[in-house]
């Protein structure tokens, strides 16, 4: 019995052995298991963040003659720089058409989207050696992490300027004097009277194109090259109907929506012409019914180009020169907002307008409550037998009440296109309750800051000022504005309007 008991108790030694060396065994496990498993967690993070970083540094390369080389130089320095010991970096993107090409990206389809978008994704892979858990013969783990990048896209419409100013420096002879002439504050004469200026010349003239439309037009078409197609979209906006037979109205209209295809936005800035009114029928001073009744009208003596008027017999009746203008840059800024919101709308593309205007806004849209809306735009609610082309407050100066820095409310008398132009860009740049729209507005020639009497000569430039830096309040995104005293400065203005846009991508 007492050999029986000691034998016994020899057995529970040797048993308490194993369970304690079991014990250590997974003792060592769990420490090892919580030690190296926070080792994995970390390298992991570490890796991620690189991937994110790298992911996002790979997509603004996307830019206009960037190599696929340039991504994955982009996306394996930041990994290095985040310490992400990648030991094999993977970097895709849309690559429609050139799957082929060796340029150190792949390509995904995920990533061609429609419209296309700048995506860049970042596969990294890394193995991360143990330490405790090597006791159990596990020696090392693989792992991976994986982001996309994007860039912003840009979405631009262009706001050119077709009303007469932009043909009054196509002539450039002895005693040229591209101003307005409004001696009775009612006609408008126009620059000097030869028919270089008259648009039904130098729209269609080789030789002498209309000025500065057409400079205009070339700068426009450079700064397109900073543009990345199909990435980037283009629209282009006029300030008139572009036909060429007379039967133009100073309705703003679109002459492109927003295209990818950079051979189309260049049809379209290339076809822009000066506003071609119809001829002026007149007998004397009396009033012809066959005078056109709307707008201006291509004043002539005998053949010879004289300048702009308005219809005599519109005048005889009312006088309403609502109809007579035809730099309505608040409709036109309105008509660019709604290219954003049609057809393949990009929220999260970048959202820009350039405006160029050659002077003061001096027309307006035509009151919708005369058409029947029941909601007219910005509040106004008019008599629909006045002015039933646009707001006009006052012939002198002609629907405008000659002082820029009277803001008007719609509704008042006193309601003019300046204050209506104010009211429009507020609306397309307001982030919270408008378009959200970062503009840039140039103002070009010396209208800008010598308008005719007897408003404020700086109108054009405070308005264009306020539209570039003010319109929408203090959390809008705002652009920037320039003056051009001639279209010499306009490839600079161009470049620094490029170079400004970039950096709101990059951000």
């Amino acid at each position: 019995m007492k050999r029986f008991n000691k034998w016994f108790r020899n057995t529970e030694r040797g048993q308490a052995i194993l369970i304690i060396a079991f014990a250590m065994v997974g003792l060592v496990a769990f420490v090892g298991l919580m030690t190296d498993g926070g080792v994995l967690l970390i390298e992991y993070g570490k890796l991620k963040r690189g991937i994110d970083a790298a992911a996002v540094a790979a997509s603004q390369q996307f830019r206009r003659g960037f190599d696929g080389a340039d991504l994955a130089a982009a996306a394996r320095n930041f990994l290095v720089l985040n310490e992400s010991d990648a030991t094999e970096i993977l970097i895709y993107r849309c690559k429609e058409g050139e799957e082929s090409v060796e340029d150190g990206t792949l390509h995904d389809a995920d990533l061609c989207t429609t419209p296309r978008r700048k995506l860049v994704r970042v596969e990294a892979t890394r193995t991360v050696n143990f330490g405790f858990l090597r006791i159990l013969g596990i020696e090392s783990r693989e792992i991976s992490a994986t982001s996309v990048g994007e860039a912003g896209s840009i979405d631009l419409v262009l706001v050119i300027d077709t009303s007469a100013s932009m043909a009054y420096d196509t002539y450039t002879g002895p005693n040229a004097d591209p101003t307005l002439d409004y001696t009775d504050g009612i006609n408008n004469t126009v620059g000097n009277p030869v028919d270089d200026e008259d648009p039904a010349v130098c729209n269609t003239s080789v030789d002498t194109p209309c000025q500065p439309l057409e400079d205009v037009k070339n700068v426009a078409l450079d700064f397109l090259q900073t543009m990345y197609f199909p990435y980037d979209r283009v629209a282009v906006v006029a300030f008139t109907e572009q036909t060429l037979d007379g039967t133009a109205t100073r309705q703003h209209v679109t002459v492109l929506p927003l295209s990818d295809t950079q051979s189309d936005v260049e049809a379209a800035i290339q076809s822009l012409k000066v506003f071609r009114p119809p001829d002026c029928v007149s007998d004397g001073n009396t009033p012809n019914p066959d005078s056109p009744t709307e707008g201006l009208c291509r004043n002539l003596d005998g053949s010879t180009f004289k300048g702009f008027e308005c219809a005599r017999f519109r005048h005889s009746m009312n006088q309403d020169l609502s109809s007579c203008n035809s730099s309505n840059i608040g409709g036109a800024l309105t008509r660019a907002w709604s290219e954003f919101t049609v057809g393949d709308v990009r929220p999260e593309a970048v959202w820009v307008t350039i405006m160029l205007a050659g002077g003061p806004a001096n027309a307006t849209d035509v009151p919708q409550a005369d058409q029947g809306d029941p909601k007219p735009p910005l509040g106004w609610t008019p008599e629909p037998s006045f002015h039933p082309f646009g707001f006009c407050p006052s012939v002198s100066p002609p629907c405008r009440d000659g002082d820029a820095s009277n803001r008007n409310a719609p509704g008042s008398s006193d309601y003019d296109a300046d204050d209506f132009a104010r009211d429009s860009a507020d609306a397309v740049a307001d982030p919270t309750n408008g378009g959200g729209i970062t503009i840039y507005t140039i103002g070009l020639g010396g209208l800008i800051q010598n308008g005719p009497p007897p408003g404020d000569p700086d109108e054009a430039e405070k308005l264009l000022e306020y539209i570039a830096l003010d319109a929408g309040g203090g959390s809008a995104s705002h652009g920037l504005y320039f003056y051009a005293p001639d279209s010499n400065d306009l490839a600079a203005i161009f470049e620094k309007i490029a170079n400004d846009i970039f950096t709101k991508i990059a951000k």
